[in-house]
């Protein structure tokens, strides 16, 4: 493209409007994918944003018909100082466009399943809610969920935890539920964990050292785990020379 045409585009309002429009769009896909990173990311956590993101994108469908732009902070702006409004043209090339968004997520994301609902809260109130939630479990394993929703001790238990953390502590008394629950929360949800594992190969294989097994030391650079130092050192034995 000339420079001429460069220069043409940065006083073509038209182009500039929607140029603020997809400024718009890329922030709020960028906050979403970074919401969506993290070690301790579920299924749960990243269906819920994903929901989310495609419920705001019908509401803008709706903002912009009624020319209320406060969703679309760059698209404000560029208007109230050119004081240019959208035609409607682009107002329907806009909402095709965010209707095609949220199309395009709900292939990407399935839509959560209500019936595992109990995985990210056990505690669940009352017979309706425990049949409801419990419709894919066994008689043994529903009769299990409700042991864990009326105690106390295990609520407690429950907001000190993570998710996964909590159903590994009490899969010893409830193997059957803590089995369908960790199947569900173990999968990477996405590709966070193996981009971060990847970037550690890369590191240790290339800049620290050349040799092939790399495991033990890729085990210890992704552990979430503290080393108790003081432990280790008293548990080892002391070597004196007797010279």
């Amino acid at each position: 493209m000339p420079p001429s045409s460069h220069y043409n585009r940065m006083h073509d309002t038209q182009w500039l409007t929607k140029l603020a429009y997809l400024s718009d769009i890329f922030s709020t896909l960028n906050g979403l994918n970074l919401s969506l990173q993290g070690k301790d990311t579920t299924i749960f956590k990243v269906q819920d944003k994903i929901q989310a993101t495609r419920m705001k994108l019908d509401l803008w469908c709706g903002h912009i018909y009624r020319k209320d732009f406060e969703s679309f902070p760059s698209l404000a702006d560029f208007l109230l100082t050119s004081k240019e409004e959208l035609d409607g043209d682009t107002t329907q090339a806009f909402k095709a466009h965010l209707q095609s968004l949220h199309s395009e997520l709900g292939k990407y994301f399935e839509e959560p399943d209500p019936s595992f609902e109990w995985i990210r809260n056990p505690f669940v109130t009352g017979k309706v809610d425990i049949e409801k939630v419990s419709v894919n479990l066994s008689s043994k394993e529903a009769d299990n969920l409700v042991e864990i929703a009326t105690s106390g001790t295990l609520k407690t238990l429950f907001r000190e935890r993570s998710l996964a953390n909590f159903w590994a502590q009490v899969q010893s008394e409830y193997p059957g539920l803590a089995e369908i629950a960790l199947k569900h929360l173990m999968p990477f949800p996405t590709t966070y964990n193996c981009e971060i594992g990847f970037s550690t190969l890369v590191d240790l294989e290339m800049k620290k050292r050349n040799r092939i097994n790399v495991e033990p030391d890729m085990r210890l650079k992704l552990s979430r785990l503290e080393p108790d130092i003081p432990t280790v050192v008293r548990q080892q034995k002391q070597y004196h020379s007797s010279h």
